[in-house]
């Protein structure tokens, strides 16, 4: 399986905030903080599509995203502030601010491997990891 190590850039899209004024629990808000933007050729690299899933990790925790493709740099990926983010940073790193550091946190991204359901074969759009 292949895997990327790169920085994590924490944003706020316009999509996020307007799905906000729906609730922080609506379905489309929801999705939206779990979706990773990264280079094209960062996307081809792990092997996946516009939609598909990826681990993220970092030193503090590991998430579940959807990826999709954005401009940038190789080796810069891009997820929206909140609920899903939060996991992967230290609440007592924070250089004496109170505040976790937001940008620039090394990660590393790799594919998920859904496990296969009723003859299905592996991978696909499904939710990908249960740890």
């Amino acid at each position: 399986m292949s895997q990327l190590t790169g920085a994590l850039i924490t944003v706020r899209t316009a999509k996020q905030g307007a799905e906000m004024e729906n609730g922080k629990t609506n379905e489309k808000y929801l999705a939206e903080i779990a979706t990773l933007r990264l280079c094209p050729d960062d996307l081809a690299a792990l092997g996946l599509a516009a939609g598909q899933g990826a681990l993220v990790a970092s030193a503090h925790g590991r998430i579940e995203v959807t990826c999709r493709p954005a401009e940038g740099p190789r080796g810069l990926f891009f997820l929206p502030l909140g609920e899903v983010a939060n996991r992967l940073f230290s609440a007592a790193d924070t250089n004496g601010t109170g505040v976790p550091r937001w940008k620039y946190l090394e990660v590393t991204v790799s594919p998920c491997q859904a496990p296969a359901v009723d003859g299905e074969p592996e991978g696909g759009d499904r939710p990908c990891c249960a740890s």
